[in-house]
């Protein structure tokens, strides 16, 4: 099976425990389950576990599965489930995803976890390991099975879209106009009546007029969405 041999190449076999990236202590082909500093165990016990862990995940992950997954989507979701956890998975969007019958978008959400929060700063960090993981897996994750006719492949491929192109920045510079324009509206009507517009102002905490606060937050989240996107843009994201 190939999530066996991906799991296997992944995780790596270890006789000896040891502090995983993320302050795990693990045994075995991945195994954390009460493992402790000094423990060791042999390549018979290791290869044990793993056949009890995969057998225990496929049960679950078929669980939770309403549409029934082919072997491969099958072995893909044990994969990360093995990786993540049974909770985790159970509340992930690439189970969503296929749940939808949408597998280009649960073959995409795989690459959401790959992050780790390092045991000594606390900060999330997307690691090379689980990104490399990730890929593999939601590439088995869309594999034809054996006898399958392979998915067509054009071989005219657009370019990657610009970012202004992306409807989320459209909204983003959406907001940021409308905000905009509303926010020099204010002025001009405030210079044409400074005393009348004086008397209907309602002034909060931070000092700012309650009818200029949803320009405000137009011009604030317009920003934010394009900061955001061009960020995910430079981390090859979006």
């Amino acid at each position: 099976m190939s999530a066996v041999a991906e799991i296997a190449e992944s995780e790596g076999l270890s006789l000896v425990a040891y502090l995983c990236p993320a302050g795990v202590w693990t045994i075995g082909w991945g195994e954390t389950d009460g493992v402790r500093p000094g423990d060791t165990c042999t390549k018979e016990d290791a290869d044990r576990w793993l056949l009890e862990d995969l057998q225990e995940r496929v049960r679950a992950v078929r669980d939770l599965c309403k549409v029934d997954p082919s072997p491969n989507e099958l072995g893909a979701m044990v994969s990360l489930a093995y990786n993540i956890g049974i909770n985790g998975f159970a509340q992930s969007t690439v189970l969503r995803a296929h749940n939808a019958r949408d597998r280009q978008a649960a073959s995409r959400a795989f690459g959401l976890w790959n992050m780790a929060r390092d045991p000594k700063t606390g900060v999330l960090t997307d690691l090379p390991g689980l990104t490399a993981r990730r890929a593999r897996e939601a590439a088995l994750y869309l594999q034809p099975e054996p006898g399958q006719a392979p998915m067509p492949m054009p071989q005219a491929v657009e370019a990657e879209s610009k970012p202004i192109a992306s409807p989320i920045n459209k909204s983003g510079v959406a907001a940021l106009a409308t905000g905009a324009i509303s926010l020099v509206a204010e002025a001009t009507e405030g210079l044409a009546g400074p005393m009348s517009r004086v008397r209907s102002l309602v002034v909060d905490t931070l000092g700012v007029p309650a009818h200029l606060l949803l320009p405000i937050v137009l011009v604030v989240v317009g920003i934010a969405i394009l900061y955001y996107r061009q960020s995910q843009r430079k981390g090859g994201w979006a």
